[in-house]
């Protein structure tokens, strides 16, 4: 036998070995906002799996790990899939450049290239301190100094402590009764509050003019003023223990936040006022079928009043019907940034090329450019399918005929059983006189 047939039986038990394809690394979503997690996927093909840990990424906070098994078709066969996902949470806002890191991954090393992630933050600091802080003081802080109608302002108590202080400062034991008294003075009659409840007080340490503070915030809140009225905070008072059986009382300096209205518009006392952004989602691909419904998901998110947020009524037309599936609101207690997600079933019912946005969009004030605004979703869906004229044309879903069905109404009718019970009793008779000529 050749050589050369030689090797071609050696490689032909090969030809029918599926290639498995090399095992890739994904960083993402590259824009996340502060509640959001980024995600460093790994995807391995082959029966087993082994892979070094996953690294540490600066301005972010390693979570959990999750890992998915499946399989997929190689050459026309199947070839198992492990998805491993690694969570990240940011710990603050801002443009993040991940730096190139490997992997190693069934005893290769599997590199990537640098990636950019920008993590939106819609949280506000406090404007920073412009009076000379005493050795020990008691401060009210306001994010800031003037807001529009509608507009949250964030309002914190907290007392401060320099490094250098000598005098051993203790909060007392009604401390808590003290912040409610507080919270009922501060809370102003034409605003809505948002209030982060503090269960324990902690400590964090700030820098002043160089100095080195101890700070526990005591009180957190967000107030959204419904009418220009100002919003007056005044000064407080807050007993601590001083020393050695001793009590002393700081006073915070008062503050005034200034509230501008809205500029004239037609839906002026309507909008929600803050700085927004929209996220849809399709399920499954954009091409649908009349008849078959499908989940479409969007989720507003930035900083505002999110309670505030709504669609209204989405009116179903002739080229589809709408159903409201659930909505759910994510904001914190004295956050001002949050979102909230609404949840839509869509049956098309014509075919065509559709823009979601002109059906799903919401009017609002816009803090940072002082203007009015409309964002709308972006998903854009093409139907195909016979046109949707009766009921009876619609293929098995689970909301057709939900118009029809009724629930005022009691499905027993006694005239319909009176009407059975009378020829059940004509029946018997006949029945039993029968029985009595025979007899006879």
């Amino acid at each position: 036998m050749s050589k050369r047939l030689i090797l071609l039986f050696l490689f032909f038990p090969l030809l029918g070995v599926a290639q498995l394809p090399v095992p890739k690394i994904e960083i993402g979503p590259e824009r996340i906002s502060m509640n959001e997690e980024l995600r460093i996927t790994v995807t391995i093909y082959g029966p087993s799996y082994e892979l070094d840990d996953f690294p540490e990424i600066g301005g972010f906070e390693r979570g959990s790990r999750t890992i998915k098994h499946s399989e997929i078709r190689v050459d026309g066969k199947s070839v198992e899939t492990h998805i491993i996902t690694k969570n990240y949470k940011p710990i603050e806002g801002g443009e993040f450049t991940i730096q190139p890191f490997e992997i190693e991954i069934n005893q290769k090393i599997i590199k990537t290239e640098a990636k950019k992630i920008i993590v939106e933050d819609d949280e506000e600091g406090y404007d920073e301190l412009s009076i000379n802080v005493e050795a020990a003081e008691f401060i009210t802080e306001c994010s800031k100094k003037e807001i529009f109608v509608g507009e949250g302002v964030k309002v914190r108590l907290s007392f401060y402590m320099s490094s250098k202080n000598t005098v051993n400062w203790q909060f007392s034991d009604d401390i808590s009764s003290q912040v409610e008294a507080m919270a009922k003075q501060i809370k102003p009659e034409n605003c809505l509050e948002s209030r982060n409840v503090i269960s324990s007080i902690s400590q964090r340490e700030e820098y002043i003019k160089g100095v080195k503070y101890f700070v526990y915030d005591v009180f957190e809140a967000v107030y959204y003023p419904l009418n220009k009225t100002n919003i007056i905070i005044p000064s407080l008072s807050l007993k601590m223990k001083k020393g050695e059986g001793q009590t002393g009382i700081l006073r915070s300096k008062p503050q005034t936040v200034l509230v501008k209205d809205l500029p004239p518009h037609a839906l002026k006392d309507k909008v929600p006022v803050g700085n927004f952004r929209i996220k849809d989602h399709i399920q499954g691909s954009s091409d649908k079928v009349t008849g078959e419904s499908f989940d479409f998901q969007l989720t507003v998110e930035g900083q505002g009043n999110m309670d505030a947020i709504n669609f209204g009524k989405i009116i179903s037309d002739k080229n589809f019907d709408f159903f409201e599936s659930g909505v759910r609101l994510n904001q914190e207690g004295g956050k001002l940034a949050g979102s909230r997600t609404f949840n839509y079933k869509v049956l098309p019912k014509v075919a065509g090329e559709y823009d979601l946005g002109n059906n799903f969009s919401i009017v609002y004030f816009d803090i940072k450019t002082a203007r009015y605004d409309t964002i709308s979703a972006k998903s854009t869906i093409r139907v195909t399918g016979n046109t949707i004229v009766s009921k009876d044309n619609i293929k098995q879903d689970i909301y057709s005929g939900i118009e029809n069905l009724r629930t005022d109404k009691n499905d027993f009718s006694i005239r319909k059983f009176l009407k059975l019970f009378a020829n059940f009793i004509l029946v018997f008779m006949v029945m039993f006189l029968i029985f009595i000529w025979k007899k006879k």
